[in-house]
């Protein structure tokens, strides 16, 4: 295969120093601690050429270890991936092995669930945890990280009450007695038993408010960027109502866009605000074609002048929701019968150009999409880019953390993925065509947590970067970057880490759309973490730094330029 595996030997045979200072968390209690250090401080000779200490201002002492915790976690002889952050806070600044381009001025955030428990009590699902919010800031050839619990009332209530009180992705609060239940139910149908755990991306506003935010409406939660502090809930001063929207809106410094779900008349409301407002304007509906109620709708793209509303076969389930224990599809329905389809809307007058039924498919995380041309300069599809699971619904049970937690290695239990190309014709056609924009084989078949140049944004492009697949594996555990002219890859690979979401940063003034660099974080095999920045045009690694402590995985993140 063409791609090109960065070997890890040389990485693998070294001991990485720790950071040069830091401030422990100074909130530590309910059940909430530091875990033992599995790193010390030791002087080190580096023969390899490509690696630069850093030169730093602050004079270099020693780690400062967290306490042990007086009991041990269950999960602790799992992956530090699929473990809970052993403390509420921290911050300080690492040791940079390499070179940070001086250019490279701000922070990038990086939010996802880095709690899994209450207490004794683990969570079943990877998307159950309380948020953590992780920085990277970036200033001079300097590195300074920490990160925080995101404080929100799903968590400070789990915190003083040492169980779970809303209701998380698979998790539901278990009731004394019938009473109670009724209850709780009556509060599932208002919105107020669903929880405000932020846990799954962060955005920065055209205004420069930055939010981190989750499926459900109430979970728009405002943070400090330098501090990362909660600093109250996103409250939304229209009338649209409604609990949910989609996870990732499409933010610009000129526009939002997202998806208002309806699941009492099937269909969506797509909806636009302006920056320094809190206020979101109809643009139009997308009634559904198929199906009891609305495709899910994690994500979806947009073009210059359109809207792509996509309806997958994936479909809200009331009656999912209602269970006090999960079904194997959690609060979602497969319904193959209902057939797929994308829907393209208008931005300006809110009129669907097209809707057309597709392939069955099955996404979290649309890529990017843009405006196909004739030869004069009429648009006559729209081409939409997607991670696609070959319409498989296992990979929501794959992500369990009793799956996660128990693979041992050497069997191949990741279901394949796709970057799945989706052809949209303009023309009245009916139908519209999905296809494999690459030879899944490029990336080893696993395709998922992609980001693109933000300049390219509903533009046509030609690179994406993503997590692929080094197999066997049971997750994704590759770095990888897709050339889509030449439907080409490129992989970075460390043996027995887990990476998070490459996230693309552009240098300023680059006209190559991947001059730039690839901002990754990632949990190591041996119990630690380390954040990695790569090459954005050769994928080659530039420079690493390494944490103190175990890092969890993590979702999806923003960069936030300095003033």
């Amino acid at each position: 295969m063409a791609s090109i595996a960065f070997s890890s030997a040389i990485r693998n045979s070294m001991s990485w120093p720790t950071m040069l200072s830091n401030k422990p968390a100074d909130d530590m209690k309910d059940g909430f601690s530091f875990g033992k250090s599995m790193f010390t401080t030791r002087k080190h000779n580096f023969n390899h050429q490509d690696l630069i200490l850093t030169n730093v201002a602050s004079p270099l002492t020693p780690a400062i270890a967290p306490p042990p915790e007086k009991t041990a976690r269950p999960d602790d002889r799992h992956h530090v991936a699929w473990t809970s952050i052993r403390q509420e806070r921290w911050e300080g600044e690492l040791v940079v092995q390499g070179q940070i381009p001086l250019w490279l001025s701000g922070t990038y955030l990086r939010n996802g669930p880095g709690m899994w428990h209450i207490g004794d009590y683990n969570f079943r699902h990877l998307f159950d945890g309380y948020a953590t919010l992780v920085k990277l800031h970036f200033e001079n050839g300097r590195l300074i990280a920490g990160h925080r619990q995101i404080e929100s009332e799903a968590y400070k209530a789990a915190k003083k009450n040492k169980k779970l009180c809303y209701r998380e992705f698979s998790e539901v609060p278990k009731s004394d007695n019938f009473l109670a239940y009724v209850g709780e139910l009556a509060n599932l149908f208002s919105g107020a038993s669903l929880t405000d755990n932020a846990n799954t991306g962060v955005v920065k506003l055209g205004d420069g408010r930055v939010v981190c935010l989750t499926e459900t409406q109430k979970g728009s939660i405002i943070i400090d960027p330098v501090t990362l502090d909660t600093l109250g809930k996103f409250e939304y001063t229209d009338t649209l109502g409604g609990l949910i929207h989609s996870a990732h809106p499409i933010v610009t410094d000129t526009e939002f866009f997202t998806l208002l779900p309806d699941l009492v008349i099937p269909g969506y409301l797509v909806v636009r605000m302006e920056p320094g407002t809190n206020d979101r304007k109809v643009i139009g509906r997308v009634d559904c074609r198929g199906g009891p109620a609305p495709g899910w709708v994690h994500s979806f793209p947009v073009t210059e002048h359109y809207v792509i509303v996509p309806e997958m076969p994936l479909r809200y389930c009331a009656q999912n929701l209602l269970k006090a224990e999960p079904t194997p599809l959690y609060k979602f329905e497969w319904h193959p019968d209902s057939k797929a389809f994308m829907h393209v809307m208008c931005k300006a007058s809110g009129k669907i150009v097209a809707s057309v039924e597709v392939p069955l498919y099955i996404t979290f995380h649309f890529i990017n999409a843009y405006e196909e041309e004739d030869e004069d300069g009429r648009v006559t599809a729209i081409i939409a880019d997607c991670c696609e699971h070959n319409a498989n619904t296992t990979i929501l049970d794959r992500l369990r953390l009793q799956n996660l937690r128990s693979y041992n290695g050497g069997e191949d239990v990741l279901p394949d993925a796709r970057v799945g190309r989706f052809i949209i014709p303009l023309d009245g056609s009916p139908h519209g065509k999905l296809e494999a924009a690459l030879n899944p084989d490029e990336h080893g078949r696993g395709m998922d947590m992609c980001s693109i140049n933000p300049c390219n944004l509903g533009k046509k492009y030609r690179y994406a970067y993503a997590c692929g697949a080094e197999r066997p594996c049971n997750f994704p555990n590759t770095l990888t970057k897709l050339d889509l002219m030449k439907k080409k890859a490129k992989n970075w690979y460390d043996e027995g880490a887990v990476p998070s979401e490459p996230f693309f940063v552009a240098r300023p003034g680059a006209t190559q759309e991947d001059d730039g660099v690839v901002i990754s974080m990632v949990s190591d095999k041996n119990g630690g973490g380390y954040a990695l920045l790569l090459d954005g045009s050769t994928f080659e690694e530039i420079a690493r730094a390494k944490f103190p402590y175990g890092l969890p995985y993590g979702l999806h993140g923003c960069w936030v330029p300095k003033k």
